[in-house]
């Protein structure tokens, strides 16, 4: 689907303020696209690779599906190798890390001798030895059904001697749940239970993550909120001098594993100025994970074949990564971009991020970095230029009237590591453990008051509960902002061309004079113009420049100018032009940055390729002010400016942008004329 020229130029502009950048290279000759397109980017594109990646899956369930450390990632990262490298059109690379993984043996958990369902917490230590007849006691609060103050745990200040040794409870909220075991360490327990907080789903079991390991930190497990309500009430009711007690075991063994990124690349485009797009292919060992992330992955596939097919180069590098080890902390995207120097980083412009874009009970959802429909969290710092990124999507779903609603921008995913590093992100969501509202409902359809994806981390999590309707939206929506990160547009022609399908009209009388047996005229002698061959820089990089001419040529045939810069800041180039029946083919050359205008100073070697001879050589010099005579001229119109051309956080040294479209449009329309 093709998108209103008029109304994407403001957007594309929008986001070159903060996204784009200039190599000090010159312009390739092919005109690039005039609007941004999906690519061709389906629903059933994307399907076609997560039906690979859930077989793939699913032929390892008894081996943990997806997850870390297991058959079936490798087989899946292998099968993303696979598909990049047969589209030739990107390096691909494998990045290699490891990760600490951890197993649980022994779980059990009983208060004053009744069985106590727990979920161990990710990175918690374990007991060396099984804990019994330990009190539990309870944080210093005057009011425990508030789900706030001491009950939260996050200050060691929040307990008081009777936690020590003890078995303690806290709520979820406010802190973080390392923040959480480290204070109840501090403060002598034994042992941490953290509830839930989700009053609308008092079931609902948590699946808690320290962060880190924490040294000799408290064995700490999580329950739903009805479970530590329970628990609440009856350490409040337990008689005066008898503490309810417990027995606590925890055995959990860590293990180092190594997985993989698959980072791809474009062999094409502006290596300097780096748009990347991202999405987990690991899951959890409970399901194949085909929407948590097997929707993402695959989009993220669709989205690199429909590019490779494009019939143009694109004009910034598109970078795709891979993630692994995304479900045990947000590992290899951390890994990544820590492995990045400061000059690396400094590449990337952007980054786009896709986890989960097919749940049964979806959304359409923007990771809302502007903070229009969620507020920021306090803990969150969002780089310049993330809401212009969000604006690619909300402009791309208004244009084609698809509502949408703007998601947590908290962190919780892959882009952490990026907008930790002051990259500008953004993103797609479906959604995953919130609760559909009402409003939503009205919007996409649905049931309200379940989760936006039930399977979540589950069993189910297949390809059968994959919405098809819900990759159907985001999957162009996608393929669109791969297509808007990485082509500047051309303006289209003025002057539309003649329809070919016309006949040519027949004169009315025949002609008056009969053809001689001899020409009149001798051939045209082949000869190449440069004017001005010295030029100052500040009339290069102003509307003057240098103009190219080649006569002699072979009309109706296709000129190549090539220029080869001799100064080494300016890299090598090719243009061509259409020669006219005048014999001529012309071409201009003018610098494009004139705060960069130092750059531009050398002498430049021209090459004109045309049938009818050999090649026409010449040169033009560009010199510093009253270094030589000459200088000024006039050297032709401006080709279409696009957005990131005129930005101004331009940092390289400048371009040369090419005349040759305006020069050849001139000709053609000379010979209608």
């Amino acid at each position: 689907m093709k998108l209103r020229t008029k109304s994407w130029l403001a957007v594309t502009a929008a986001a070159g303020m903060v996204l784009g950048g200039v190599s000090p290279a010159l312009a390739t000759g092919t005109a690039g696209p005039t609007e941004h397109t999906d690519m061709g980017v389906t629903g059933d594109a994307v399907m076609e690779h997560l039906q690979k990646i859930s077989d793939i899956s699913t032929a390892h369930a008894g081996e943990g599906f997806r997850s870390l450390g297991t058959p079936g990632y490798e087989e899946a990262v292998e099968y993303v190798e696979a598909t990049l490298e047969a589209t030739g059109a990107f390096d691909v690379e494998r990045q290699a890390f490891e990760v600490e993984q951890q197993t649980f043996d022994t779980v059990d958990v009983r208060v004053d001798g009744e069985k106590v369902e727990v979920t161990p917490a990710s990175l918690t230590e374990g007991t060396t030895e099984p804990l019994t007849d330990i009190p539990v006691a309870l944080p210093v609060d005057d009011d425990y059904s508030d789900l706030a103050g001491g009950q939260l745990g996050c200050e060691a200040g929040d307990f008081d001697a009777d936690a020590e040794g003890a078995l303690v409870l806290v709520a979820r909220g406010t802190c973080s749940f390392g923040e959480k075991t480290q204070a109840a360490t501090d403060a002598g327990a034994a042992a941490v239970i953290i509830y839930n907080n989700d009053t609308a789903n008092p079931d609902e079991a948590l699946n808690a993550t320290l962060g880190e390991r924490i040294e000799n930190g408290a064995p700490t497990a999580a329950v739903t909120y009805n479970v530590g309500s329970d628990l609440i009430a009856a350490v409040q009711e337990a008689a005066e001098g008898e503490a309810l007690t417990a027995d606590f075991t925890l055995e959990t063994e860590f293990v180092t594993s190594k997985t993989w990124n698959v980072i791809a690349e474009t062999k094409a485009g502006d290596h300097d100025n780096v748009q990347m797009f991202g999405a987990h292919l690991d899951g959890v060992a409970e399901g194949p994970g085909a929407n948590d992330n097997g929707s993402g992955s695959a989009a993220l596939l669709a989205s690199a074949e429909a590019l490779a097919e494009q019939p143009t180069e694109v004009d910034n590098a598109i970078r795709f990564g891979w993630w692994g080890a995304e479900e045990v902390g947000l590992v290899g995207s951390t890994k990544y971009v820590e492995s990045l120097g400061e000059s690396e980083l400094g590449k990337i412009k952007a980054y786009m991020n896709f986890d989960m874009i097919g749940s049964d009970n979806y959304i359409v959802g923007t990771l809302d970095s502007d903070g229009s429909d969620v507020p920021i969290p306090d803990d969150v710092t969002v780089p310049e230029g993330s809401a212009e990124l969000e604006k690619v999507f909300t402009d791309y779903f208004a244009d084609i009237d698809q509502p949408n609603v703007g998601t947590d921008f908290s962190g919780r995913s892959d882009y952490q590591a990026f907008i930790d590093n002051g990259i500008p992100s953004s993103g797609l969501f479906s959604g995953a453990d919130g609760t559909k509202t009402a409003e939503e409902a009205g919007m996409f359809g649905g049931t309200v008051g379940e989760k936006h994806d039930t399977n979540y981390h589950q069993p189910t999590d297949t390809i059968e509960n994959v919405s098809q309707e819900s990759l159907d939206i985001f999957a162009p929506a996608i393929g669109f902002a791969v297509h808007t990160l990485g082509y500047e547009l051309a303006e289209e022609p003025t002057d539309p061309p003649t329809d070919p399908t016309d006949p040519p009209t027949s004169p009315s009388d025949p002609p008056t004079e009969t053809p001689t047996d001899d020409p009149t005229d001798e051939p045209t002698e082949r000869e190449l113009s440069i004017d001005p061959q010295t030029i100052e820089a500040e009339a290069f990089v102003g509307d003057e420049g240098v103009q190219v001419t080649a006569t002699g040529c072979t009309a109706d045939t296709t000129a190549t100018m090539t220029v080869d810069p001799q100064n080494g800041e300016i890299e090598k180039f090719e243009q061509t032009a259409e020669v006219g029946e005048d014999t001529a083919a012309r071409f201009g050359v003018r610098g494009l940055e004139e705060s960069k205008v130092e750059s531009y100073i050398g002498t430049y070697a021209v090459t004109v390729d045309c049938e009818g001879g050999d090649p026409l050589t010449g040169s033009f010099e560009v010199v510093a002010a009253e270094e030589g005579p000459g200088a000024g001229g006039g050297g032709g119109g401006d080709l279409p400016r696009t957005g990131n051309e005129a930005l101004p956080l331009v940092v390289s040294a400048g371009a040369l942008i090419v005349l040759g479209v305006a020069m050849t449009l001139g000709s053609r329309r000379r010979r209608k004329s």
